[in-house]
């Protein structure tokens, strides 16, 4: 694949993001003095230089590499949930610490906070607002299953397959052994292949 210039790469990365050929051209180049339709055909044309095709095909092959995200980056990502502790975004039992005051760590473990505020009367006849703030934490368990399935470290999977066999003589042949052949079998000398 040949070098594209920077607006050609521009144009490419904006195409891939957006779907749009003539978007992208807008985005790539200057067209403040060209019509609608001189866009749409520049745009047409670039989609069919060569270079610039493989280069597109090569984005949409490689997404991940093309956004900057890494395997590394995910499971870092997993980790922050997976290795969370809850209690470090409290100040005790009762009360919280303050958002700004947590790291991005703790932030990044966080799936939502909502707040309720409840008015009630107080005994000497006052107003009271009390808020309430509830936060939920990504599920650790699902993290902790991602990190195992990308590690390989998760138990292989029963699969059941179902369905028809089109050419049994194809089909695998599944041989049991019972523990009284299997010993026998470990017994029996190899082959003389000069007897052969």
């Amino acid at each position: 694949m040949g070098k594209l210039t920077i607006k050609q790469e521009k144009f490419c990365n904006k195409y891939l993001e957006c779907g749009n050929a003539s978007e992208a051209y807008r985005y790539a180049y200057r067209c403040s003095n060209m019509s609608d339709n001189t866009v749409w055909n520049n745009a047409y044309l670039l989609l069919q230089n060569s270079e610039v095709a493989a280069r597109i095909e090569y984005l949409k092959t490689h997404l991940a590499e093309a956004a900057g995200i890494s395997a590394l980056q995910i499971i870092r990502e997993h980790q922050k949930i997976a290795f969370s502790d809850a209690t470090r975004i409290r100040n005790g039992w009762m009360s919280l610490k303050e958002f700004e005051s947590l790291t991005d760590d703790e932030k990044a473990c966080i799936k939502s906070i909502n707040t309720k505020q409840v008015k009630r009367i107080a005994s000497n006849g006052d107003e009271i607002v009390e808020e309430f703030v509830k936060i939920e934490c990504y599920d650790k368990q699902k993290s902790l299953d991602s990190i195992m399935n990308m590690l390989g470290y998760a138990a292989p999977k029963e699969v059941k397959l179902s369905g028809k066999i089109e050419n049994p003589a194809v089909a695998p042949v599944v041989i049991q052994i019972d523990a009284e052949d299997a010993l026998s079998i470990e017994k029996t000398p190899p082959a003389d292949a000069s007897s052969a």
